[in-house]
């Protein structure tokens, strides 16, 4: 009972974190989290947590770097490869000799083995950290792909270097040619076992589909339970479990795209499933890392070895030691800045500077060294395990403050007007990737609730913009497509496909709307009803016609009207030579305009799955937007007060569906 106890308190101590950092942007969130795990220390509980190095791994390591891997952005990664190679690898092994080195001779008491793993663990990125200092900072887009897709491979490289520096430190025993081709073997073997297990795992799941079984909480089970058996089958073959779950992941980005209600369905399960599991697991963490610092910091304090200033001071120097890496390695790397060749000294200092103290150490890092074995091989102690924890810890919270507080001051802050401009671009954004997403989804039988829907995104893009080029080009294209029903009631007159009297009426109607837009005299002039003795008797057979027929001759010309200017719009849309938010805005006013005049006897069943697709669409694509807002606030691209507003519009949309479906 305590220990699940204990559980609901970090469970609960999460959630507090994440609402904390609202209402205290300056400090991020893995700051809170840490302090938040110290206080729980502080609680008269009668259960004490004792963390298995082995599982800490498989929990953690295994479902973090297979979302990563998952979510990859696979073109930036090869467009940015070589930085991103030269940061991942190279600074990482580079970091593991002199830091190693650089321990061992400023702390003796750890053992060479130990300083290279605690090296190793601090070698590599977290981007999750750096992530939430974007609310207070906006970091370059480049530099946030590069720590992305450095922090994706380096974490690999990284924790393998680290185990071999502990299976080192454990039996004692170490050879550097045999540890390379070790290192290149496991490595491929993990590879290739991500891989081959994935390819197995995709056949099993068509295999399911083949047999019916489309239900989703299986399939988004056996996607969750994937990582931890890739890791666990990897350990098991003596390849790297690393690696293993990097290489699946990366695999599973690359995963078929049949779309159909299932997949969809399945698609919105998991991207919220999987939020909820990272930002607890990453939250975990570092509330670990809290509860167990009281009791590693009175062990170091304690420690007749070693003054506690001095204990801060190394921290300090190993922070110091690590930037100092990280920096001369990036003036040395060329930074890429689109096609542009490198500029003056200056600037290319300042993009170093700004990638350098992006380069937070986190999860990875303290993940890494709280798996540290607590024994070695000959039964005696780990050697200075808690201190090794300490100086990983420190180095953590200093690289965090360092950019939750120098980062700001060295790429500044944007004006107000650039910071509104920013954010709209932020909003067109989120509101363009749910018609994307919507527009995957469409067939033919929700075609026209599928306009509809995305008309009212539009609308909304469309008020964001507030461009006045964007709003000449929609009355020009408003003035074409009364053109076009002028057009095609001339062709229906001309071939006696409808009255006389009817089509000029309506001609009448169109030629006054066409003067007040264009103020072209011509239409002005054109309004004689009738030119021959057929119109004229035309005109009389009208008259004779009841009420009721003569608005379904009406409705008739006005639907065939609609049907063809949606014709010729869709085509426009196709060629894609025109703003798709204008296209879009008038395609739904003219497919409303035709349900409208449709009598309703004769669209009951069409009108019934109209309903139901947009009630479909609506909720797939509210969950898209409140998605992407999450994503984009998190990110630092837009602010609390717009997350609030655009919730506030989605609120709104719900009540206009409902209204016009009610």
């Amino acid at each position: 009972m305590e220990i699940f106890e204990y559980i609901l308190l970090m469970l609960a101590a999460v959630s507090l974190s994440n609402l904390v950092n609202r209402f205290i942007p300056s400090l991020s969130v893995p700051i809170i989290q840490i302090v938040l795990g110290m206080a729980l220390t502080l609680l008269p509980l009668h259960f004490e947590l004792e963390l298995n190095p082995e599982l800490f791994l498989l929990l953690f390591i295994a479902p973090l770097l297979f979302n990563d891997g998952r979510h990859a952005d696979k073109v930036a990664l090869w467009k940015l490869k070589k930085p991103i190679l030269l940061l991942a690898l190279g600074l990482v092994f580079l970091t593991v000799g002199v830091l190693g080195y650089f321990l061992h001779w400023l702390l003796p008491v750890l053992p060479l083995a130990a300083a290279f793993a605690l090296a190793a663990a601090l070698a590599p990125t977290d981007a999750i950290a750096v992530g939430a200092l974007e609310q207070k900072v906006k970091i370059p887009h480049q530099t946030m792909q590069i720590l992305e897709g450095e922090s994706l491979i380096n974490d690999a490289s990284g924790l393998v270097s680290f185990q071999f520096a502990v299976a080192a430190m454990v039996t004692g025993a170490f050879s550097f040619k045999t540890a390379s081709l070790s290192f290149v073997g496991i490595s491929l073997g993990g590879v290739l076992l991500g891989l081959v297990l994935t390819f197995l795992k995709y056949g099993l799941v068509r295999w399911l589909r083949r047999l019916g079984m489309e239900n989703v909480t299986l399939h988004m089970l056996i996607e969750i339970l994937t990582p931890f058996a890739i890791f666990m089958a990897a350990e098991e073959l003596g390849v790297n479990g690393i690696l293993a779950v990097v290489s699946a992941g990366l695999a599973h980005s690359f995963g078929y795209k049949q779309m159909n209600p299932e997949v969809a369905k399945l698609n919105i399960v998991s991207k919220s499933t999987w939020s909820v599991i990272i930002f607890v697991l990453n939250g975990l963490v570092f509330l670990l890392l809290g509860t167990q610092l009281p009791e590693i910091i009175q062990t170091v304090w304690n420690n007749p070895d070693i003054g506690n200033m001095q204990v801060i001071l190394y921290t300090l120097l190993l922070t110091a030691a690590v930037l100092t890496l990280r920096l001369i390695w990036s003036l040395i790397m060329d930074i890429p800045d689109g096609e542009e060749p490198r500029g003056p000294w200056k600037l290319e200092f300042r993009k170093a500077l700004i990638l350098t103290l992006s380069g937070v150490r986190g999860t990875i890092t303290l993940a890494s060294t709280m798996s540290l074995p607590f024994v070695l091989d000959d039964g005696s102690l780990f050697p200075a395990r808690d201190l090794i924890i300490f100086l990983a810890a420190g180095v953590i919270l200093w690289t965090l403050l360092a950019s939750n507080f120098l980062l700001p001051l060295l790429i500044g802050t944007d004006s107000e007007e650039e910071h509104q401009e920013e954010e709209a671009e932020a909003k067109i954004e989120i509101l363009r990737k749910v018609v994307a997403g919507l527009n995957e989804q469409a067939t033919d039988q929700s075609r026209l609730a599928l306009s509809h829907l995305t008309g009212t995104y539009n609308a909304r893009i469309r008020l964001l913009k507030k461009n006045e080029e964007a709003e000449e080009l929609e009355r020009l294209l408003g003035v074409t497509a009364l053109k076009w029903q002028r057009e095609y009631t001339l062709l229906a007159l001309k071939q006696h496909a409808v009255n006389p009297y009817t089509a000029y009426r309506y001609l009448i109607r169109l030629n006054r709307q066409l003067f007040i837009y264009t103020r072209d005299k011509q239409y002005k002039n054109d309004l004689i009803p009738f030119k021959s003795w057929e119109e004229i008797t035309g005109a009389f057979q009208q008259v004779r016609l009841s009420p009721q027929e003569r608005r379904e001759e009406w409705n008739k010309l006005q639907s065939g009207n609609f049907a063809y200017v949606l014709d010729q719009l869709r085509e426009l849309q196709n060629t894609g030579e025109m703003d798709p938010e204008v296209v879009s805005a008038l395609i739904l006013r003219y497919e409303r305009g035709r349900l409208r005049v449709t009598r309703p006897e004769s669209i009951s069943s069409a009108k019934r799955e109209f309903e139901e697709a947009l009630q479909e669409l609506s909720r797939t694509g509210i969950q898209l937007e409140r998605d992407y807002i999450q994503l984009m606030f998190e990110n630092g691209r837009i602010s609390r007060a717009s997350m609030k507003e655009m919730k506030r519009d989605i609120l709104f949309m719900e009540h206009e569906l409902r209204e016009e479906m009610g």
